[in-house]
């Protein structure tokens, strides 16, 4: 089977079908989204080009977006037309995406969908994401990141977890630390019973619902 080129139609298929493999509500949660128009905020680019991968929560200012160390002055500049901010003055979160074709680009959209799926877990809650601080937002979206890639590499093959992990271990330290754990509660999580799953769920992607 060829590896690039994957219609756009067919990676959400493949997202939205993995994350119900795993758990119905994750699944829920997610085809929500993606088939919002107002939530998500997807370009179709060729393959290598694709540079536009961020979460905007419900809310966001530049004022945190410059607190968190994230701002970048010529954004729309730089990635317009479809991507012109960093805020988000909605009361929804949005994910931003270029979309190249690739197995690699569906596990990475399924990182940023894994940043919305745990705010809208935490939002349900009566929380938000300055509740978390940002070592704890990477961890839930790595911990959805590796539901999508183990499918995807059963999938597609010759893309497996860890050579996503490769590419987070070049990151830093931080990030490196972060996948690990996301990847040991996802270990975790896929082994335990039904009764035990949506629980251990909730506290990878909504730490202080249990607390």
């Amino acid at each position: 089977m060829k590896k690039s080129n994957i219609p756009i139609k067919e990676a959400k298929k493949l997202i939205i079908e993995s994350l119900t493999a795993f758990d119905e509500d994750l699944g829920t949660r997610v085809k929500r989204i993606l088939n919002s128009e107002k939530r998500l905020n997807i370009a179709e680019v060729t393959e290598g080009q694709a540079r536009m991968m961020q979460y905007r929560p419900p809310g966001i200012t530049l004022d945190d977006v410059i607190a968190a160390e994230m701002h970048i002055p010529d954004f729309a500049e730089r990635f317009s037309p479809q991507f012109t901010r960093q805020d988000n003055p909605e009361d929804y979160g949005i994910v931003d995406f270029e979309y190249d074709g690739t197995p690699k680009s569906i596990v990475w959209l399924g990182h940023e969908l894994g940043h919305a799926i745990a705010d809208d877990i935490q939002r349900d809650n009566g929380r938000s994401n300055k509740d978390y601080s940002p070592a704890e937002m990477e961890e839930q979206a790595y911990f959805v990141q590796h539901i999508v890639s183990k499918s995807v590499h059963e999938k597609f093959g010759d893309l497996a977890p860890e050579s996503l992990g490769e590419d987070v271990l070049k990151m830093s330290f931080d990030r490196a630390t972060q996948f690990t754990n996301a990847g040991n509660a996802y270990e975790n999580t896929a082994s335990a019973d039904t009764s035990q799953r949506t629980s251990l769920i909730h506290s990878a992607l909504d730490q202080r619902s249990l607390a």
